[in-house]
């Protein structure tokens, strides 16, 4: 890898080259000239049409390559993250290889030289517009505030991992009992993997509370820590029990236990009550997302075929699964009003998708666009999911590839979020354009917010001063339009969806837009016209009916004037009574 980013460009540019789409079976062709360059592939074409093609190089997943047997040159295949297919036709083989080199070397870029280092946004007269700071827009203690104003004799922030020392993948600020010191705490971090203790991330309604950590560090040999059991306790009141949310089986749970790590032991957390509800491990999900891609691909199987091939790729059972689990803990939380404390192995991966998921089915305020930007950052952003490693590669790169370390957790929450959608469509701000949105800035972006696999390692790279965060575009007037649901209608209350098989629908605005069989991208347009239409008729009937009452009472009140004090006094005995008693007297 050469020290700049020019230095891995072997050929900046080819002529004669053919751009084929393969993904959707059309094979739409472009024929026009290749530019290589740090971040992007642009393909111009040579006609007067004006298309050009910008394809960001962090989008390209896998890079294949087909030589001509008859002649010199071949092909390049392009399979991206965003799952098209593309096709590159270069007639000299040598130009070929040295595309392919440099494709390669680019796509494989050092973190510090990713495209949002050197994105600028638009500037208007050389002057940069002026947006909101998305980088300060959700801090921890702003988020807090509120809990904090109400409950603080209850919850402190402690600053205790200010130098990441106490937990590397932890922020800098967390929210622990104000009962327990901070010795208790980082002692119950040292029996924690990678010493993720236990911490508050959401506090119902009536008190009940949420909390996650990482698997307890029992081992073999069934090893204890009090002070962990005294963190643990303090967030119960007297004679009060809590649920233990282990998103493993009991067998993983076990496996762990034979490598140093397990679960919570019965009889040292006797107020804890143990529910595993096993969601997917990153490896399963990498394996599922390949199989999920490689049949929505599939064009030609039978309709039976590709039924069979979808419910063999997990996928939708993994959905199911991420939901089940997360249902099982908003229940705990809102009909039992008991605290929950949820964790799988190192805790940031499903761990993460329950915790979130459980919120946006308890809580109003996720079901909106900011709720939504809040909750990634409190939950997973500064929770320390590993976003830049986990998103390294796509769904072209089963697990078994040479990165282990990739996985699709954020997009199994975004799955999840769309099936919730899906069942309640009114009571979500943002439409599903949203979350398809979210998962390709994810994997590729102009923006810095998806860039680092922890609050420390996005201080290191000084994220917030050399690149520009996605909330801040995204939060523009005029972009947000595009994101808000026509639908929307606030509900105030729980939603609670349908897990059943039969319930769960594939998201095919994301896994099958880039296929000829995408759903109609006019639908929003048409709900929008509905609705607009729908309001009109509303005002004009308020407008008539309005009028209708004020007719009404004109008639009333002349009829009265026409018919004089008498009448008057017949409306009302008593005053009639009143009357007479006066004459008399």
């Amino acid at each position: 890898m050469g020290d700049h980013i020019g230095d891995n460009i072997l050929i900046p540019q080819v002529d004669n080259v053919v751009l084929i789409d393969k993904s959707d079976g059309n094979n739409k062709s472009i024929d026009g000239t290749l530019c290589i360059s740090g971040h992007h592939l642009i393909l111009s074409s040579r006609q007067d049409d004006g298309q050009e093609l910008w394809l960001m190089n962090r989008n390209i997943d896998v890079v294949e390559k087909k030589l001509n047997a008859q002649s010199s040159g071949g092909s390049i295949i392009l399979k991206c993250k965003d799952f098209q297919i593309l096709q590159l036709d270069i007639g000299s083989t040598n130009d070929l290889i040295n595309a392919i080199l440099s494709i390669e070397k680019l796509i494989s870029l050092d973190q510090t030289l990713q495209y949002p280092f050197f994105y600028r946004p638009q500037t208007t007269n050389n002057i940069m517009i002026q947006i909101e700071d998305g980088w300060t827009a959700f801090a921890p203690v702003s988020e807090w505030s509120r809990l904090l104003a109400a409950h603080g004799d209850e919850w402190r922030i402690s600053y205790l991992n200010r130098d990441y020392k106490v937990c590397i993948s932890y922020p800098s600020a967390v929210i622990v009992p104000r009962q327990v010191d901070d010795k208790v705490v980082i002692a119950s971090a040292g029996f924690r993997d990678g010493g993720r203790f236990p911490v508050l991330c959401y506090r119902h309604e009536g008190g009940s509370i949420l909390l996650r950590s990482s698997q307890p560090l029992c081992g073999a040999t069934g090893k204890r820590c009090k002070e962990d059991e005294k963190l643990l306790n303090a967030v119960l009141g007297p004679g009060r029990r809590g649920y233990i949310v282990d998103t493993r089986s009991v067998n993983q749970a076990q496996s762990a236990r034979a490598r140093g790590g397990g679960t919570e032991m019965d009889a040292a957390y006797p107020q804890w009550r143990k529910v595993h509800k096993p969601v997917p491990r990153p490896h399963e999900l990498a394996d599922s997302f390949y199989k999920l891609i490689e049949t929505c691909n599939d064009v030609n199987s039978s309709t039976s075929q590709w039924l069979s091939k979808l419910d063999n790729s997990g996928w939708l059972t993994a959905v199911q699964s991420a939901l089940n689990a997360a249902c099982v803990t908003a229940q705990c939380l809102h009909q039992e009003a008991a605290a929950v404390l949820v964790h799988g192995s190192t805790g940031r991966d499903s761990t993460l998708v329950v915790t979130s998921l459980a919120q946006a089915i308890l809580n109003p305020d996720c079901r909106t666009v900011r709720g939504l930007q809040a909750l990634i950052e409190r939950e997973w952003l500064q929770a320390g999911h590993q976003f830049f490693s986990r998103t390294r590669c796509g769904a072209y790169q089963p697990s078994s590839s040479q990165n282990p370390t990739h996985a699709p957790t954020f997009l199994l929450f975004l799955d999840c979020l769309y099936q919730l959608h899906h069942q309640f469509q009114f009571s979500f701000e943002y439409t599903v354009d949203l979350l398809v949105k979210l998962y390709k800035h994810a994997y590729s972006s102009n923006y810095g917010t998806f860039l680092g696999d922890s609050e420390a390692e996005r201080i290191k790279l000084r994220l917030s001063e050399r690149t520009y965060s996605l909330w801040s575009y995204m939060n523009q007037p005029d972009v947000l339009e595009q994101w808000i649901n026509p639908l929307y209608e606030p509900n105030p209350g729980v939603i609670w969806p349908s897990v059943a098989p039969i319930s769960i629908q594939l998201w095919r605005e994301l896994y099958l837009a880039h296929t000829s069989t995408a759903p109609w991208d006019g639908m929003l347009s048409y709900v929008k016209q509905i609705k607009q239409n729908h309001t009109a008729v509303r005002k004009v009937a308020g407008q008539l009916q309005a009028q209708i009452k004020q007719a009404l009472e004109e008639i009333r009140s002349d009829s009265a004037m026409s018919r004089g004090d008498t009448d008057n006094q017949e409306d009302h005995p008593r005053i009639a009574q009143l009357s007479l008693e006066s004459q008399s007297t």
